[in-house]
């Protein structure tokens, strides 16, 4: 399947190895990234500072970018600087509210074919459907 054409100039290497890239792309680029840096995190690996300081940059830009075509006024909490998806949920605290032990929590999961987000960490829906299950047994 042919690709579309880019709106606009491509990309640009600098002779650095500085990379520019439009405006527009910020934004999109940041949320990946972000999301990838959150799954990482989660499972328990560090971020390189000098890679979290290209991403507050990409953040930085969105936001310019962002303010510069008509939304309004923005400030760095518009963009949050975690990921926008939920909180996850330890495997302790669904433990907790199911009334179970935290092995108990994986078996159940595991028999719904439920798998965690991240070790001992679960989807907030995951968890939901689960404790849902355990109130419907009762």
């Amino acid at each position: 399947m042919p690709r579309e054409p880019a709106q606009g100039p491509p990309p640009a290497v600098l002779p650095a190895g500085a990379v520019v890239l439009p405006a527009h792309l910020a934004y999109p680029i940041w949320r990946v990234l972000r999301a990838h840096v959150d799954r990482h995190r989660a499972d328990g690996g560090a971020v390189r500072p000098e890679f979290a300081a290209a991403l507050d940059v990409l953040r930085y830009a969105a936001l310019a970018h962002m303010s510069a075509n008509g939304h309004d006024a923005r400030t760095p909490a518009d963009i949050p600087a975690q990921s926008a998806s939920p909180r996850l949920v330890t495997t302790e605290a669904l433990a907790g509210r199911l009334g179970v032990t935290g092995r108990h929590v994986r078996r159940l999961a595991v028999a719904e074919g439920i798998t965690p987000a991240a070790r001992g960490l679960w989807e907030p829906d995951d968890a939901d459907y689960l404790a849902s299950l355990r109130k419907a047994r009762r």
